[in-house]
């Protein structure tokens, strides 16, 4: 949804607090490794959406990074394969490549 958002609309940065709140003990922020291990798929979908359908021409190697290293985690917790086939742009392809082996290996680890 948030993607789509962005996508069509132009969003407005208030460098004010708009909500004080406090974290739960059980809420959504603290235990969000709990929440990814058993809830992957809508995750998942959020980042093959971006990877699949933009070429992430003109993002910041950072952000791209960040999305690539998030769509490798979800895919081995949802153990899906053929990551690369219907991924756009090149630069997109060659980093998979390079992070999916070791994206896999710290996922297991992490998430044991």
């Amino acid at each position: 949804m948030y993607h789509e958002m962005d996508l069509k609309y132009k969003m407005k940065c208030i460098n004010k607090p708009i909500m004080i709140c406090d974290y739960k003990e059980d809420g959504y922020t603290k235990n969000i490794k709990r929440v990814f291990k058993e809830n992957p798929y809508g995750h998942y979908a959020y980042f093959k959406e971006i990877l699949e359908q933009h070429d992430m021409q003109g993002v910041s190697f950072k952000k791209r990074l960040y999305v690539i290293k998030h769509y490798i985690l979800f895919a081995t917790l949802t153990k899906r394969k053929g990551l690369i086939k219907k991924v756009k742009g090149i630069k997109n392809k060659i980093l998979i490549i390079l992070l999916l082996f070791p994206g896999k290996i710290a996922t297991k680890i992490k998430f044991k």
